[in-house]
Order: C-alpha cells, then structure tokens, then sequence
C-alpha cells in the first residue's frame, strides 16, 4: 500500500497551490502522522461516483476494504463533493475560507475518489507539515487539531466526506486554544509529549557521561521507564556523542519492541539487565551504566562489597551523611544478559543498594527517576574516583578514622540484629525448655524463690510443695508465651551455659557481625550489648559464637534488671548511657524493633533499624534501614 507523501513546509508561502517544500526536503513519515492522530489509507476507488451527492448513502460504497473502514469507525454519514471551477459556487472564496487556519470538533474525513489537493496540519512544535492526497487516499484528521485545505495546481478534486452522526462543518478559526475539542487534542500529547522530553533527557545525560570518560567507544547504556509497562533503551553499537533521541528503542514489558529507530540498529545487551532491575524494583524508574577506570579499579578488591563512609557524596545516591554506601560487587561474565542472576542475589542481599558494581566492566546505577539516576552516577563517580586516588596514595580508609560527629558507642541488640531470629526461637529456647527436666534436680534454692516471686506479682499460685515440678512448668509456660521476666531470664542463662559447656549449642551470628564489630573497635569506638536476655547468656552467645569468641569487641553487657527498665522505656538509654560515661547523643543503638528504636531516640541516642531475613515486617516510621552492620 502506497504511502501518503507529507513534509514539512517552507516558511514563506507564495503560492498556496505550489507543493512548498523547505530546502532540502525534509519528509514527514507516517509514524509522524500517526502521531499526531492522522490516519491514512489508500483504497484505489472501483465503480462511477456521481460528481455531488448529498446526503450519500454509504452503505452503497462498492469496495469492501472501504466498508470495512466505515463499520469499523462508525461512520453512518457521507456525501460526495466536487471542487472545481465548473462544479463549486464561488470557487475562489470557498478556496480562501478552507485555507483559513482552523479545528472542528469531530474528526475530519476525505477519501479523494479524482483530482487531488493538500491537507495542512500543525505539529506539536505548530510547524506546518504539507500532506498531498490523490485518488484512493483516505485521510482522517483528528477533532481539534489545527488545519486546513488546499488545492493543488489541478484545481480539480472529487471527495467523499464521511461522519458519525449529524454532519456539522462548521470551522472553528484559530485562534481556538480555549475550545473545549482543542484541550481534547492536547491532552491525547501528553504521552507522546513526555516520550519526547525522556528521549532528549537520555540522549543529553550521555552526552555528557562521554565527556567525563565514562561511556567511551559506543559503551555504556541507559534505560528509562516510560509509564508502567514500557522503557525507552539506547541501541547498541552507537557512539553517545553521535545519538540522537530517535536513536532509542521503545520496549515494552514483555520485551516487545514498540518503536525502533530508523536506522539500522539493535537494542543495547543492556535491555535484558534493566528489565529485571525493573522488574524486581518497581521503585527504580532509570538505570544508567557506565564503564569507568574508577569503578572497575574499585570493584578490583576481592571482596563481595565496596563500603564508603565520611564522604558528602554518598548523599547524592541516597545514603544519609552519616551513613555507609553498600555496593555489591559481582563478577563479569561473556554477555551482559549473564549477569542478571548473580546481580539478582546481590539486590536481594543488598535490598537497598543505588548500584551494583561489575568486576572488570564498570557499573550499573539506579534512581527513582533520570535525573536521579544521573545524580547518582555522577557522584558515584567522584566517589570512586576519590577511593583510586585514596589508594594510590596509601591514605587510611575512612573506616580507620573515628568521624567528627559520629558516635562513640555502638548498642547493638541481638536477636534479630547480631543472631538470626530463628537461632534463638528455634535453637535456644527449643534447648532450655528441653533440658531444664534433667538440671531442675539440681537447682539452688534461689531458682525456686525467683520464679515464686515472680507467681505473687502475676498474682497466681506457686505450688510450694512441688517447687522443681513447678519450675519445669513455668519454664515451659513462659517460653511458649515468650515472657521476658528475670526468674525466667536468669534459668536460660544456666541452662545455656550447661549447653555452651558441653558444646550443645554454638552461637550463631550474621556473616557481618564479626566483620562490624573490628572496625568499630579498630576506629576506637566501644561495642555495648543490650538485650532482654541475662547478661551471662549474652556473654556465653558471643563467647561461644560459630565466628569464634566475640567477647574481646565487647565493652559491656546490659539486660533491663541492670539497665532499670525494659528496652521499650527511654529510661533504660539513659541509664546506659551514665554506665558508659557519654551523652546519649553519642550513642548510637542498633536493632530490629521499632518499639525500641523509638525508646532510645526518646532518650537522645541514635537509631537504625535492621533488615533481615526472618524478621517481622516494618511499620511506617523515619529511622534509617539497614540491612548489614557494616552499613550501620
């Protein structure tokens, strides 16, 4: 099917039945129109038309292809006009009239049965584009865009108009910006409009990642999402300083591509990495990837993460100043598509991380929109840049330095912060209720005192004639119900040093505990415990610990009998702090419950909380989340 030849105009129109080209041509293509909401077909006209009819009956239309526009479009209207000299009444001011700019406010439908003539319609940037219609051509302008109509040097054209409904022909001369079928118009851009604004976007933040080095060659990509289930995807194999923003893919979510660039290219290998970034952030709107010196000498460590403190930069992807940025290192494969298995795991571990760094490739960046994105990356940049050079150089890394302002005593709870969740619910309350049977026997008479003191202030009886039996029930009672009272407290903690002891049990810690706990040390900063457990069960954790013996990190141990309230009240921080000799503003206490975290804030300490796995979801709240000790 022949398509509609259109292309935008000169400035200067001398004659309005000449073809006014600019110089070169530059063509208009259908996708262009399509665009702008104007439809073409060309259907070659069979049978004899009369030279007017009016109204015309189009059920009569002799092409099935015709009909079949008709039924589909819902148009019950037609007649036939004929513009000529001989056939049109006052020919020469009709011609003057529709070639007066204007809308109307439904659609416009010519299919020109003999002659041919010009439609002219204004583009978004209201530059006129000159559309030439001959017989076969069907043209459907869309209600409210700015027109209008010409003939051609001929002078002859045979149309058939088409409409839904009632026909009304009355133009709406420009200036119409206010009517209500312009706003309508308008509003259908909006889309196309923001597509327009991102293509241009990605094009300048490439431009000038070139200029800094970073996308080289034609390396590096960029992917941006457009709505909800599409992104726009730089091609492969062209430089950043040649392209252009019609250089781009248009991809949908299943991997459809949408719209493709003109000339000859393929969609980046970055395509499959960003989709499943997208897909498992649905935060993430923009991911930019660069191949910098920096960022591969960075990721050149050995290690599974790169961490960055005491740097202003990190505020520009997202960390707070007095934070740690966390980014995964993962190892290069053959294609990028091979990547996106081990750069999953690393996001999984690394729920919060802005970017993944690749060994020996460089690095991808998110944001929760392009210009974030672009923010990230660049400071991202200068971080990196600053790490090589800090390396060069043998400067200390900022983790061997005590920060002005940050704090000088780490609290850390345990459960669920140092030690799975599942290690004390599963492993060490599963134990003490197992083995206190067989240790009862031999319990001091003390046991039996706290535990019957404990019965008065719940105001139940303690059956002082059995008092081992009633120990062994209470144990069991209160560890199902998961009470923190002393009497219970203190018996865990003998019965898990029996189990520490004989090598039944084995502390166990996140991977980063060890790992945090060195470098506070090592910046001079002091290791507290704070837990609702005994102060000897905390000890025997971490002296027995499947990391080795902790107990050297470890300034001191607290429980809510020594610390005089429970971790929920503001009172226990405060008292905590005088123990360790600081203003609670130089604390800084690390754990998995918000209620807690709320406490310490209350009393002036500092505040994060832990992600991990198994622990219970997160209400909304302002403190910063962590999901490693090291970024604590």
């Amino acid at each position: 099917m022949p398509a509609i030849e259109a292309w935008y105009m000169a400035t200067e129109v001398k004659d309005q039945t000449a073809e006014n080209r600019m110089d070169p041509n530059q063509p208009v293509s259908p996708d262009e129109l399509r665009d702008l909401g104007v439809l073409q077909w060309h259907i070659l006209p069979k049978g004899e038309y009369p030279a007017k009819a009016v109204p015309w009956e189009p059920k009569g239309m002799q092409d099935p292809d015709l009909a079949a526009i008709r039924d589909a479009r819902g148009y019950n209207y037609a007649d036939i006009i004929t513009c000529s000299e001989e056939c049109l009444p006052d020919y020469h001011n009709k011609l003057k009239a529709f070639f007066e700019e204007h809308i109307h406010s439904d659609e416009e439908v010519r299919y020109i049965l003999n002659g041919s003539g010009y439609f002219d319609v204004r583009d978004r940037e209201d530059r006129w584009i000159r559309i030439a219609l001959s017989a076969g051509d069907l043209i459907v302008l869309p209600e409210g865009i700015y027109h209008r109509f010409t003939m051609d040097s001929k002078n002859f054209t045979q149309a058939m108009r088409l409409f839904k409904g009632v026909p009304v022909w009355t133009p709406i001369n420009r200036p119409a910006d206010q009517h209500l079928s312009r706003q309508r118009y308008q509003q259908r851009f909006q889309p196309l409009e923001e597509e327009r604004k991102l293509r241009a976007s990605i094009v300048r933040v490439l431009r000038g990642f070139f200029g800094q080095g970073w996308c080289l060659g034609s390396s590096g990509a960029c992917g941006a999402r457009l709505g909800r289930d599409a992104w726009l995807v730089t091609p492969s194999g062209v430089p950043k300083e040649l392209l252009e923003p019609e250089d781009l893919f248009l991809v949908s979510r299943s991997g459809e591509q949408l719209k493709m660039p003109r000339k000859a290219a393929k969609v980046s290998d970055s395509l499959t990495v960003f989709s499943a970034v997208f897909e498992r952030r649905s935060a993430v709107a923009a991911i930019c990837h660069i191949h910098s010196v920096a960022a591969v000498l960075a990721a050149d460590n050995g290690d599974e993460v790169l961490r960055i403190r005491d740097c202003e930069m990190i505020k520009g992807l997202g960390v707070p100043g007095d934070g740690v940025l966390a980014l995964p290192i993962i190892a290069n494969k053959a294609t990028e598509p091979e990547l996106v298995p081990e750069l999953l795991r690393a996001l999984e571990r690394w729920e919060t991380a802005p970017a993944v760094l690749v060994r020996d490739h460089g690095a991808y960046v998110f944001g929760s929109s392009l210009e974030k994105a672009k923010i990230g990356t660049e400071c991202l940049g200068f971080i990196l840049d600053l790490e090589s050079r800090r390396r060069s150089v043998e400067v200390p890394r900022p983790l061997k330095r005590r920060r002005t302002g940050a704090p000088t005593v780490v609290l850390l709870d345990i459960e669920g912060t140092t030690t799975p969740i599942s290690f004390v619910k599963d492993r060490l309350f599963p134990y003490a209720a197992s083995a206190v049977d067989a240790w009862v026997k031999d319990a001091p008479p003390e046991v039996a005192a706290a535990f019957k003191k404990q019965c008065q202030e719940d105001k139940v009886p303690f059956n002082d004639a059995a008092p081992q039996e009633e120990i062994v029930r209470l144990t069991k009672e209160w560890i199902a119900k998961d009470r923190k009272v002393s009497a219970l407290k203190d018996l865990q903690g003998k019965l898990w040093k029996s189990g520490y002891e004989r090598q039944e049990l084995k502390g166990e810690m996140f991977e980063d505990t060890p790992e945090a706990m060195t470098g506070w040390v090592a910046s001079g900063r002091r290791v507290a415990i704070f837990s609702s457990g005994s102060r000897e069960a905390q000890r025997l954790i971490f002296q027995h610990s499947d990391r080795g013996d902790l107990t050297g990190f470890i300034s001191a141990y607290f429980d809510p009998k020594s610390a005089q309230a429970s971790k929920q009240e503001p009172k226990a921080y405060e008292e905590i702090a005088l123990s360790m000799g600081i203003h609670p503003s130089e604390g800084l206490f690390c754990t998995d419950v918000l209620a807690e975290a709320q406490a310490a804030s209350k009393a002036g300490w500092r505040a994060v909380l832990l992600k991990r796995p198994g622990n219970a979801p997160l209400p909304a709240h302002h403190f910063r989340e962590v999901t490693n000790l090291m970024d604590a």
